[in-house]
């Protein structure tokens, strides 16, 4: 009797534990981490920048030459001498043109005389003719010798003046102010006229000079550009596109651009010595608020406003923070809005929420580009 109680007791208390086990909640299922991959932020000074190798060159440099011929018998500056408007440069041999202008003097004389001797003899004939001594013809002759005798010497007057200019243009003088920079001619040396003896720059009026690619080129005007020198680079000095070359050079396929330097940079680059190299800098105007490139991947739209998911405090969840966008490329977008430091998503970002535990996996900016140019 004993023992079947027993095994009823038994019987019922195992009977009572599948109960209360069929009865409880089954255990909740540990929560999926989903691995992401983010890049930290870094802030750019410009959206686009580029430097390149620049040329201080003077706006105006001008070839000169003697307006005459001749043999050079002073030569009175070198390469590098700062020079002053109408001060003498060179001289050649004088003495063939002042023997020409001696001998135009001669000729003026000559038909001056001839002149004077025709004016006298055309007026007496108007006294004959007047009491019928000579006839109408004889005065008409007369007068024309007259007319004739007084062009000579307009013409002769005109010789001796061209002769006297020429003599002048045996000295060569400086047009303005400035500074020598080539010499092509030595003491002694018989030069042409209009050959190419010496160059010099005008003093104050210095400007950059670049060589930009084509690429470049169309958006060189909209970019702002400054230069410093290499030694120097924060000694920075606005400048201002003055001349863009609408053709190609056609060693380098490059096209040449002249800046001028902006109102509060003139007294600066006036300063700076002719061919000396400079790091001139093109880069998107910035409207105050810091860049941010990211791989297009990592743009999301939720409800027409444009954003990213970034990592939250703990590193452990998502948080949609809204960006402006800047422009947008093929592989990258310039956005604005983002903290330096804030770690965004930048693969798979239109699959997310902020419900997910996720596991961030660090990736540079470089290589997040790089894999959206390469599925793109």
């Amino acid at each position: 009797m004993n023992r079947l109680l027993r095994t009823t007791s038994l019987g019922s208390l195992a009977a009572a534990c599948l109960l209360l086990t069929a009865c409880s909640r089954p255990p909740a299922p540990a929560a999926i981490v989903k691995p992401v991959f983010v890049t930290t932020v870094h802030q750019l000074a410009s959206a686009q920048t580029r430097a390149f190798s620049s040329v201080v060159r003077a706006r105006v440099e001008t070839d000169l030459a003697f307006r005459t011929g001749g043999k050079v018998v002073e030569r009175l500056v070198e390469v590098g001498d700062r020079v002053e408007a109408g001060q003498v440069l060179a001289r050649l041999d004088p003495v063939d043109y002042e023997l020409a202008v001696k001998a135009a003097a001669d000729q003026v004389q000559a038909a001056s005389v001839d002149a004077r001797q025709a004016a006298a003899d055309e007026a007496r004939f108007l006294r004959l003719l007047a009491d019928g001594s000579v006839g109408a013809a004889d005065h008409e002759r007369q007068r024309a010798r007259s007319d004739a005798a007084a062009a000579r010497l307009d013409q002769a007057t005109r010789q001796l003046e061209l002769a006297r200019r020429r003599e002048a243009y045996t000295t060569l003088v400086a047009p303005y102010a400035g500074v020598a920079t080539a010499l092509r001619f030595e003491r002694g040396q018989v030069v042409a006229e209009g050959q190419a003896v010496m160059s010099i720059a005008r003093r104050g009026e210095n400007e950059i000079v670049v060589d930009l690619p084509e690429d470049w080129v169309g958006r060189a005007s909209r970019l702002v550009a400054t230069a410093a020198p290499w030694t120097d680079p924060k000694a920075t000095i606005r400048l201002v596109l003055r001349e863009l070359s609408p053709q190609a050079s056609s060693q380098g396929r490059t096209y040449r651009a002249r800046f001028a330097a902006a109102a509060e940079s003139r007294a600066q680059v006036a300063a700076l010595p002719l061919g000396s190299t400079m790091q001139l800098t093109l880069s998107v105007p910035q409207a105050g608020a810091a860049t941010t490139v990211l791989p297009v991947s990592a743009l999301v739209k939720a409800g027409g406003a444009a954003g990213v998911w970034t990592l939250n405090g703990n590193g452990t969840g998502l948080v949609f923070t809204s960006v402006d966008v800047v422009s947008v490329d093929d592989a990258t977008v310039h956005v604005t809005g983002l903290a330096t430091g804030s770690r965004v998503v930048t693969v798979g970002a239109h699959k997310l929420d902020d419900r997910l535990a996720v596991r961030p996996i660090e990736r540079t900016p470089d290589a997040a580009a790089a894999t959206v140019a390469k599925s793109s």
